[in-house]
């Protein structure tokens, strides 16, 4: 599948892909076209940009699990349209909202496209930046998406009975033609939504998780920059703000009572000699291991992590070049919400989330990783059960557990992940790479 700009993603709760979308098809998780999976891209995504290769908009469709379902999950995207054909302003933009709904309990859990391209919204809308968090309920989800050359916000409210509310609200900054760069996220806490590139600077608002409503509390002046690629995570513990802008990376601090002066320089790009192409600072996400990962702009094969996300200034870790991709990626990150819980009064390199397998995680470890021949574990008791599964999900081998270490000599080159079951329960996936 070719990714652009739009990339959306889903796994099980324990990591296992289902499915993912370049916003002209889905496929599952055997990388074969979901069925009833083609051609969602619409509009001139349809008759100029997918047979060529992916929607080029930045984050222009995210997944998101249906409310109280365990095997029903939403796509929102956009089409490309010409609305402004006649006007002074730049003649592209989204005109219509729609959703697809997946059904993995069909096609041997392959997933299949149950309802396809349904209407959400028409308007003109920005060239990108849909984003979504959590209900305070903890199970509904609020989808936001700007309206373009406005100051307005599309904002959804998404139950296990489908769309039951839509509404616009105005505030902050306008925003104009040059839309189609940047990046909007929500934090962790999901007090705050955020929206970013150069030419609009950062828009820092409050957000009402039981109302879906925001209002702007900072923006941000950054001034034009030759090359407009720009990117925002907050921390962990949501306390800092992270902006990539092309060469450089910024800190700021939502404690500080003036925001817009908390601005730190973290890092300025260096490239190594013997990487011939850059990874600028561009789109970001924070993963689920508590660090941050940055990707760049046209053909970078290369991400640059933030470890320590929680810390003030430098000691939050920049580590440029950090993490070699197995190709070459362009322009995007995948477009994810926050599903874990992480501790607001979490300190500098004291990274927690909530989960429900974190108890026995904690205790579990494999070594060494990489290994070899011979592979020791630290947590795991006799009888519990090991599977062996290959990157696809396809199960390897199953073992019980009753000795001190295992011989893994004949198993293959190669990277694996260990699903780890004591009484039947899955305590927890671990990733291992043979060697």
């Amino acid at each position: 599948m070719e990714l652009e700009g739009s990339c959306a993603i889903m796994c099980d709760a324990m990591g296992k892909l289902l499915f993912y979308s370049n916003g002209c098809y889905i496929a599952n998780a055997s990388h074969q076209v979901m069925a009833n999976g083609d051609s969602i891209g619409k509009g001139l995504f349809e008759t100029s940009y997918c047979n060529t290769g992916g929607n080029p908009i930045n984050q222009g469709i995210i997944a998101l699990p249906k409310p109280q379902s365990d095997h029903l999950y939403y796509l929102f995207y956009t089409d490309l349209g010409e609305p402004y054909e006649m006007t002074p302003y730049f003649p592209l933009a989204p005109i219509t909202l729609y959703y697809s709904i997946i059904d993995m309990s069909l096609e041997n859990g392959m997933g299949k496209v149950v309802e396809k391209n349904k209407i959400i919204l028409q308007d003109t809308f920005s060239k990108g930046m849909i984003q979504a968090a959590q209900h305070a309920n903890g199970k509904d989800w609020w989808i936001i998406l700007p309206k373009s050359h406005t100051n307005c916000y599309w904002t959804i409210h998404l139950t296990s009975n489908g769309i039951e509310n839509i509404f616009k609200q105005c505030n902050g900054p306008i925003w104009m033609d040059n839309d189609s760069q940047g990046q909007a996220v929500f934090s962790p806490n999901k007090k705050y939504y955020a929206r970013f590139n150069y030419f609009y600077g950062l828009n820092l608002f409050n957000f009402n998780d039981s109302s879906g409503k925001i209002s702007i509390l900072n923006n941000v002046d950054f001034g034009k920059d030759t090359f407009n690629f720009n990117g925002l995570s907050f921390s962990p513990n949501s306390r800092f703000v992270y902006a990539a802008c092309n060469t450089k990376l910024w800190q700021f601090d939502t404690q500080n009572s003036d925001f817009s002066l908390s601005r730190i320089l973290i890092g300025t790009l260096i490239t190594p000699f013997n990487i011939s192409t850059k990874t600028r600072f561009n789109h970001a996400c924070l993963a689920p291991n508590g660090k941050i990962y940055i990707g760049g702009s046209n053909a970078f094969n290369y991400l640059h992590s933030i470890d320590y996300p929680n810390c003030y200034g430098p000691a939050c870790g920049l580590n440029q070049y950090s993490v070699k991709l197995f190709g070459t990626s362009t322009y995007t990150m995948p477009n994810f919400p926050h599903y874990k819980k992480w501790i607001e009064n979490d300190t500098c390199k004291n990274i927690t989330s909530i989960s429900p397998v974190d108890e026995h995680l904690s205790s579990i470890r494999f070594y060494p990783n990489p290994v070899q021949n011979y592979l020791f574990a630290f947590g795991i008791k006799e009888g519990d059960n090991l599977d062996f599964l290959d990157p696809l999900g396809n199960l390897v081998f199953t073992v019980t557990w009753n000795d001190e270490q295992l011989n893994i000599e004949t198993l293959a080159i190669g990277f694996y992940i260990i699903k780890v079951k004591r009484n039947h329960v899955l305590l927890g996936n671990f990733t291992l790479i043979k060697i």
